[in-house]
């Protein structure tokens, strides 16, 4: 037989190598905290910790991945089950920070100068140069997680430049060690030897952080905006023109609003149109159920009360060639897992109508859907997986499972980043004793809409000159304890859809996680956005080849960066397809 696989074989070889091959030019990574475990594929683990040794408790310590830039060290850890890594758990992190077993606190053969207890929100810090023991909290040392639901795997964040009782500093020297117990009856511990695991910060050159540009990549981009205002607080304690700094700056063309509870829709449209101009031919308009109010300035066709949550149908036929359905929510806080997944279940209901033939709704075949708002999903990973896989948890209230998407596909959380650190967290109260999180969601019908840029407009993380550009005052995010998040839509193949070739999980940049998402799809048949994106090779076939190259274009400098190209309606290149001859362009 005969090997069709031959003409690969250089290119296989490269990409074992790439896999197997672990960076040897620095320790620092573009690691972000925001759920997406890719960018760590390349990073090998710190220490790998025999399996089966766990306790009652489920953990099983299974790998630890280390990173750092010269703001935050990073840590991957592998857990062996789900676990909820702010509460429910005895989860305790060592770090020793001067190398010294005889200062700080005594554990497992190290002197750890930070114990931080995950389940418990808090820590003690034993200073390096000597003083009192101080009870801190995640503010002290900038603690960073992802996701903010439970799961196996977790990535954290400390800041590297943190002063925990205000005067001295957490990390002292280039090289630190650490540990992870679960202090559970007989709990795991990784590494299982006294000693901890070593690291040394700062090999190789630094890494930076590339910068969101806040206005839109084309100005035929649908913008959008989630935004919980914290108990009407555009109308409070003068707080208003900060609300209105940061719309002027992101001018969207619709806002989900939440936590608007004394006020109408009609204030919120007033309010709007006095910070953001509608535009010629275009005027403000808005819906409202409970605290949730939909601002657009686009016609809204028809609207519907979904429980507590509002949907709206909005005439975007200008910018995305039909009209979108905007669902704004704002689902019940903190412990109330069954709450969310009740009210999960009813949006899923609604959009199994809508995408059904009579009902209450029923929409275009294609119309593109987006659930926006502060869904705070905390606790249990089960309310986020029913929302994107349409998986509903009480069929005999709310009827059968169904695949939400348009081409039978899951639907797709957009994951959110700051502009100018590789964060991503929405919420953030630094008075509170849980850490930043992740609680305001995009969740979109990605087969018939693109998702071009989004970002989180956090100023208090903006360079001075980015916010005096933007007309932004550094407090501006203080008005409310969650921050605007913003996402542009633009629909495949039609308005001029712009892509990069070999950016395979199309979100503008190319780095390793366009690789693995390229493995993904070949080998567990994952969707992707735009297979035309995913064709690094540009030969009109999407398959092993395409990866090497994507892969390459990574690792090598020797190879150029692949070309953007300015249309999928128009690629003039060499295969002489667009992106119109794949599915889901």
């Amino acid at each position: 037989m005969k090997n069709r696989f031959g003409p690969l074989l250089p290119g296989i070889a490269l990409l074992g190598l790439l896999l197997a091959t672990p960076r040897l030019e620095a320790d620092q990574f573009e690691i972000t905290i925001d759920g997406n475990l890719a960018d760590w594929s390349s990073v090998s683990p710190s220490v790998v910790d025999p399996t089966g040794d766990g306790s009652g408790s489920g953990i099983d310590f299974e790998a630890v991945r280390v990173a750092d830039d010269d703001l935050f060290l990073f840590i991957q850890i592998e857990l062996g089950t789900m676990v909820q890594l702010d509460e429910q758990n005895n989860l305790a992190f060592y770090l020793d920070t001067d190398m010294n077993a005889a200062t700080g606190i005594p554990v497992a053969g190290i002197g750890a100068e930070l114990e931080w207890r995950l389940g418990d929100r808090n820590g003690d810090f034993d200073p390096a140069g000597g003083g009192p023991t101080s009870l801190i909290f995640h503010d002290a040392i900038r603690f960073r997680s992802a996701p903010t639901v439970g799961a196996a795997v977790h990535e954290l964040a400390i800041g590297r430049t943190t002063l925990p009782n205000g005067t001295q500093p957490l990390f002292v020297g280039p090289t630190v060690r650490f540990v992870f117990r679960d202090e559970s009856g007989g709990g795991d511990q990784v590494p299982d030897a006294a000693g901890g695991v070593t690291y040394t910060l700062d090999v190789g050159g630094p890494v930076g952080t590339s910068t969101i540009a806040l206005d839109r990549d084309l100005a035929s981009d649908l913008r959008m905006v989630t935004y919980n205002v914290l108990n009407d607080s555009p109308w409070n304690g003068g707080q208003g023109p900060r609300f209105g700094r940061q719309l002027a700056a992101i001018d969207p063309d619709i806002v989900c609003f939440q936590e608007i509870y004394n006020h109408s829709a009609g204030e919120a449209v007033a309010l709007v149109s006095s910070w953001v101009p509608a535009g010629a031919g275009l005027g403000w308009n808005g819906v409202e159920t409970n605290d949730c109010k939909i601002v657009s300035r686009f016609p809204i066709l028809a609207s519907w009360s979904i429980g507590g949550n509002v949907a709206a149908l909005i005439d975007t036929t200008t910018l995305l060639g039909s009209s979108a359905l905007v669902i704004c929510a704002h689902l019940p806080c903190c412990a109330n897992d069954a709450g969310r997944q009740s009210e999960i279940d009813e949006i899923l209901e609604f959009l199994r109508d809508a995408k059904t033939a009579g009902g209450t709704v029923t929409l275009a075949a294609g119309t593109p859907w987006i659930v926006s708002g502060d869904l705070n999903l905390v606790g249990l990973p089960g309310p986020l997986d029913s929302l994107l896989t349409g998986d509903i948890d009480d069929n005999v209230a709310h009827g059968p499972d169904f695949l939400p998407d348009w081409d039978g596909s899951d639907l797709r959380s957009v994951l959110p980043r700051m502009t100018e650190l590789r964060m991503g967290y929405t919420w953030r109260s630094d008075t509170s004793s849980f850490w930043p999180g992740h609680l305001d969601y995009f969740v979109v019908s990605d087969s018939v809409v693109a998702t071009p840029r989004s970002y989180v407009l956090y100023t208090m993380e903006m360079s001075a000159a980015a916010r005096a550009a933007a007309g932004l005052l550094p407090d501006d995010s203080l008005a409310s304890d969650h921050i605007p998040f913003v996402l542009d839509l633009r629909p495949w193949g039609a308005g001029g859809t712009s892509f990069l070739r070999s950016d395979c999980n199309g979100d503008g940049f190319l780095d390793i996680s366009d690789g693995v998402q390229g493995l993904l799809a070949l080998f567990t048949a994952l969707p992707v956005g735009c297979p035309d994106a995913c064709d690094g090779n540009d030969d009109g076939v999407f398959d092993l080849a395409d990866v090497v190259v994507i892969l390459a274009h990574r690792f090598s400098s020797g190879l150029s960066p692949p070309a953007p190209f300015p249309s999928c309606g128009g690629d003039p290149t060499p295969d002489g397809l667009d992106c119109s001859v794949f599915p889901g362009c």
